[in-house]
């Protein structure tokens, strides 16, 4: 198994963790293989995908050290228990819940639950979670990440919802450690389209900005 420490460093290490919902399970390979080729190093394919245990199995396989390969939308302990079951490295809630954050830390993976308050922070902290995912982001934007890390600096943020290409460095420069990016990157009409070289190019431009804006507060 590797260790937590080291799933962490590659969760967050592109900046970019892309929300994979519903993608057709005959294209979703491709879509999969041009994210990581764009320098994204973490994916989350959320279960509320019919083929969503599936993906996860044979993916995680495929692009082991290369990128991680987890679950999103989990709610409960069953959910959990099956993603880990296919491979899942990590597990995303849009919710607080710790049952879910119990059982990733029982199989030694991440678990990242959705919060918005700062005592919901805490409480996540508390529980076990190592990192928590703001959402939705786009209601509060980067100062309010700025601002709750101002007395949490040591909970890792992850903002959700409402992160673009225009707005993500202000995310990067208030605090976050990385950013969960959906329809924005994972853009339904390049999917209709299978246009899979551009959103490779997406991938990049969106790594490229996170990079930037690290380098911008170092």
């Amino acid at each position: 198994m590797i260790p937590k420490v080291q799933l962490l460093q590659k969760l967050v290490e592109s900046g970019i963790i892309a929300v994979i919902r519903r993608v057709p399970e005959e294209i979703v390979g491709q879509v999969i293989e041009s994210l990581v080729e764009g320098g994204v190093t973490a994916l989350e394919v959320t279960v509320d995908s019919p083929h969503a245990y599936r993906t996860i199995e044979k993916y995680s396989q495929m692009f082991k050290g290369q990128a991680l390969i987890g679950a999103g939308t989990v709610i409960d302990r069953e959910s959990a228990q099956r993603a880990i079951s296919a491979g899942a490295d990590f597990v995303f809630s849009p919710s607080l819940s710790e049952e879910v954050i119990r059982t990733a830390l029982r199989y030694g993976k991440i678990a990242i639950p959705g919060v918005m308050t700062p005592t919901e922070m805490i409480q996540a902290v508390e529980w076990g979670a190592d990192a928590v995912k703001l959402f939705p982001a786009g209601h509060v934007g980067p100062k309010y990440i700025k601002d709750v890390r101002a007395p949490f600096p040591h909970i890792p943020v992850i903002p959700t919802g409402g992160v673009s290409l225009e707005n993500i460095e202000s995310y990067i420069k208030a605090g976050a450690v990385a950013c969960g990016i959906g329809g924005s990157l994972v853009n339904s009409k390049l999917i209709e389209e299978r246009n899979f070289s551009e959103l490779k190019e997406k991938a990049t431009a969106y790594v490229e900005a996170v990079r930037a804006a690290r380098n911008l507060i170092k």
